[in-house]
């Protein structure tokens, strides 16, 4: 069990300017918390968050050109000290499969009362277990036990995640191999090895899967 700290470092991410700054402000009046920093995504913000050294990340789950549950994992792999709470407008226990298995330490609706968010902040900082209070006890301890949803996911390679967003968001093949630089032949490769990894039999479950996980 981790100690907390005097002010418990809170840097947040997400890309509407409106919610980001709501956020900021009432977490602000929070005795013990401290918001470093905020910005629209992960990936530009890299510099600043490692600068700014939070111990909480808040991170929206669908973000601009960037899936916040991948760009959390990104974060971790050069600071894995910092907990992360993802934030989602829509809430299905697929994308918290996903969180926990990235590394996240809380999955949240964006719903919630901000009372709740600083009861996820303080229980992440204080407590290793997977905090999803929406989550009924069975679907949390088959999360934290099997996972199985999320190593589907994790089995695909990165031209393969990037083969599955790109054919949810109805390019042709032609055009895949286009703006990836790769053949057609090999679009069709991937596309089969992705639906054999993940259990989709039609291009429409192509287009629910990678919505359901917050690739579109």
């Amino acid at each position: 069990m981790a100690i907390v700290s005097e002010f418990i470092k809170v840097f947040i991410i997400e890309d509407e300017n409106l919610v980001r700054d709501t956020l900021a402000q009432s977490l602000e009046l929070i005795d013990n918390i401290n918001v470093v920093g905020t910005a629209e995504n992960i990936s530009s913000s890299i510099e600043n968050i490692k600068a700014t050294k939070p111990d909480v990340l808040i991170v929206d789950v669908r973000l601009k050109n960037e899936n916040g549950i991948e760009a959390s994992k990104n974060i971790l792999k050069v600071m894995p000290a910092v907990k992360i709470i993802i934030l989602s407008g829509y809430f299905n226990d697929l994308l918290a499969f996903n969180a926990l298995a990235v590394g996240a330490s809380a999955f949240l609706s964006k719903s919630i009362a901000i009372s709740h968010l600083v009861a996820a902040i303080f229980h992440v900082m204080v407590h290793n277990s997977f905090y999803a209070p929406l989550l009924s006890d069975e679907v949390l301890e088959d999360i934290m036990v099997k996972n199985k949803t999320s190593k589907r996911l994790c089995a695909l390679s990165k031209r393969e995640k990037e083969v599955l967003q790109l054919i949810a968001k109805e390019y042709s093949t032609k055009d895949i191999a286009a703006m990836l630089g790769i053949s057609e032949k090999t679009v069709r490769n991937h596309k089969s090895n992705i639906m054999a990894k993940l259990g989709i039999t039609s291009h429409v479950g192509f287009i629910k899967y990678a919505y359901y996980m917050a690739m579109i």
